[in-house]
């Protein structure tokens, strides 16, 4: 009898061991305990520094933003106007024209046409009958030339001089330019020759009606 009672005692014991081990691992009041003391979280684990930040290899380039570009206005041409146009033709003659040019450029256009002279020849032909031919050629004459001189009307000055002598051509052209502001007397002399004259300038210049008139 002793010894049933003596077991069930021991057996009792281990039981009440064991229960108050489980109980010592259960949180209290559903909070871990920490080693801090009563109450206290955890302190978290650090993470392992198994992975290093670094630059990146293919960065994107930098978006390169253009200014729109302005177009500039395009420079407004002068408008001419004529203010002469005559033809004539020169023998031993000047004509001689005044004009206050405020807004250059002045623009003086010439078609010279000058004498034409012939000279024939007879030749031996070595084709066909073999009989002697006339060839006419003709060709400016020698005498005939063009002078145009530009003066400053205020002191004398030849401020431009165009020599149109041995001319080479039955037609010629030929375009003046005068780049300056000035009082100019424009005299043109020659000899055999016949010579359109077309002179423009800036509208600017004809605005209070001024004209190219001849020289006294």
């Amino acid at each position: 009898m002793n010894r049933h009672v003596l077991f069930l005692a021991a057996a009792l014991s281990v039981v009440l061991v064991l229960a108050c081990a489980g109980c010592s691992e259960l949180p209290v009041d559903g909070r871990d305990v920490g080693s801090g003391g009563e109450g206290e979280a955890a302190a978290p684990t650090a993470t392992p520094n198994w992975v290093q930040e670094a630059t990146p290899i293919r960065a994107p380039e930098p978006v390169v933003t253009t200014p729109p570009t302005i177009a500039e206005p395009e420079p407004e041409l002068p408008v001419y106007t004529e203010i002469y146009s005559n033809k004539v033709y020169l023998l031993y003659d000047v004509i001689a024209l005044n004009y206050d040019l405020k807004v250059p450029a002045m623009i003086i256009d010439l078609k010279i046409d000058p004498d034409m002279v012939a000279d024939t020849n007879e030749v031996f032909s070595n084709y066909g009958s073999k009989k002697w031919i006339t060839i006419k050629k003709t060709y400016p004459d020698p005498r005939a030339d063009l002078i145009v001189t530009i003066f400053d009307r205020a002191t004398g000055d030849v401020v431009e001089e165009y020599d149109f002598a041995q001319f080479n051509q039955e037609h010629e052209k030929q375009t003046i330019t005068l780049r300056y502001p000035g009082l100019y007397q424009i005299e043109m002399e020659g000899n055999n020759v016949d010579v359109g004259i077309t002179i423009s300038v800036p509208e600017e210049n004809v605005a209070d009606n001024d004209a190219l008139v001849p020289a006294d």
